[in-house]
């Protein structure tokens, strides 16, 4: 019977080959975003398992804004080498470097002046030699124990892959709203597209008590507004909240609902808000940190109660 190993040590193998990954790039990652930044258009290349990176690779480049496609080495030479024009990359995954039909390719686009980026896990192989631009994603080994399905090699090209393209990325300036004018369906289109203020409850059906109110006026608040949370302020002004939790806390422990003041009860810390956040980085603050939140108080910028933002508001 074959014994069966930690599946720890699988994922320590997948670990070390990213290790050292940015230091094999430090010569050329530079010309690497250069040529990203020059181009109209990437078309991704890669046979078998690299196929499968490289039509993610592509996936994620359209996501970002840029004109991109995938392409099967092997089709080029059967009518669709009108494809490469001047102007374009040519952006090749490979493990062997070796393949026959990489190498004819190559050597067209040397021909017709059309610049390449390798992600190449053979840095020495002939197609690593013809790139305009060669990054070592070279591994040591596979995950597996027999050190033959393509698993570290892989990981290490789609790595290496998007990292370069978040770099260019940040650099054009992309922003929340670039992203989700190509994401308009969806979730991820709801989150970078709706502001808060579009969805967050106004301050009528917001629970808003002072600080000297008691317990009992605090519970009789939030029932009749109840989204998880008063709101204690002053002329306007936020200076904490109470929660469902923070009331259950306070009667456990025995506290007097006649006698405990709304000051002693709240978070004078609470997080907070604005309301033009996006949906999404709303979604972050309650979802973020060891305990996640309900909801939270939307503040202008002099801390201002506008209104409360609820998590299943967001989805």
């Amino acid at each position: 019977m074959m014994q069966s190993s930690n599946p720890g040590e699988y994922i320590s193998r997948y670990r070390q080959a990213l290790i050292g990954l940015e230091d094999k790039w430090e010569v050329h990652w530079a010309l690497a975003l250069a040529l990203l930044s020059e181009s109209k258009e990437w078309i991704f290349l890669g046979t078998g398992k690299s196929g499968y990176i490289a039509r993610k690779l592509a996936a994620t480049a359209r996501s970002l804004g840029k004109r991109a496609v995938f392409m099967l080495p092997s089709e080029a030479f059967h009518g669709d080498l009108g494809y490469f024009s001047p102007g374009c990359l040519a952006i090749f995954i490979s493990k062997s470097g070796n393949s026959e039909e990489q190498i004819k390719l190559s050597n067209w686009l040397k021909m017709h002046q059309i610049s390449s980026l390798g992600l190449l896990g053979n840095p020495q192989g002939i197609l690593a030699n013809a790139m305009t631009v060669n990054l070592d994603c070279s591994v040591s080994a596979e995950a597996d124990s027999l050190n033959l399905a393509p698993s570290c090699s892989t990981v290490v090209a789609m790595v290496a892959g998007e990292s370069l393209m978040f770099a260019w990325a940040d650099a054009t300036g992309f922003s929340y709203s670039n992203f989700s004018g190509f994401h308009p369906a969806g979730q991820l289109g709801k989150n970078w597209s709706l502001r808060v203020e579009q969805v967050m409850h106004p301050l009528e059906s917001v629970a808003r008590i002072n600080p000297e109110q008691s317990m009992r006026e605090v519970l009789i608040a939030m029932t009749e507004k109840p989204l998880g949370l008063a709101c204690v302020e002053i002329q306007g002004k936020l200076l904490g909240i109470i929660t469902e939790g923070d009331i259950r806390r306070a009667l456990v422990n025995g506290t007097s609902v006649e006698t405990c003041l709304a000051k002693s009860l709240m978070n004078p810390n609470p997080t907070t808000c604005l309301p033009s956040n996006f949906l999404g980085e709303a979604i972050h603050l309650m979802e973020s940190g060891v305990q996640k939140r309900s909801a939270l108080p939307v503040v202008d910028a002099n801390q201002a109660l506008v209104g409360v933002i609820r998590i299943h508001d967001a989805y």
